[in-house]
């Protein structure tokens, strides 16, 4: 005797969000191409930080997330000096941290917003 049943289900069509995790090369950075690898972003959901290297420091710092938005804590960097075009380029980029951002990670995309205005564009790195 053999029995048979089918079922159907409903399959929704929507992406879930990537977790607010992983480790990003960043993009560009206030609509600008960012050429190289230079600036990346590690973010450990285990232990709430973030850390990477800004074009010539190392950095870390905590944050908080809440559903579609992250608050940083106070950046921690190394101090060497490096050549004004790159370190220009690291304060633009450690400058993002200091305020309340909002954020969408898609796919392999991160980009973190100010106001609605997209200041980051980061793609996930993949070992």
């Amino acid at each position: 005797m053999t029995y048979s049943c089918t079922t159907t289900q409903e399959v929704s069509t929507q992406e879930t969000p990537a977790p607010f995790v992983g480790t990003f090369i960043v993009n560009s950075l206030y609509g600008q191409a960012v050429e190289g690898n230079d600036l990346n972003i590690k973010i450990n959901d285990r232990t709430s930080k973030i850390s990477g290297f800004a074009g010539c420091n190392t950095y870390s710092l905590g944050y908080t997330e809440n559903k579609n938005t992250v608050t940083f804590s106070h950046i921690i960097s190394t101090r060497v000096l490096c050549e004004e075009g790159v370190m220009e380029k690291e304060r633009q980029f450690l400058n993002i941290f200091t305020t309340t951002k909002e954020f969408s990670i898609q796919k392999d995309t991160l980009v973190l917003y100010d106001n609605g205005k997209e200041i980051l564009k980061a793609t996930r790195f993949i070992f």
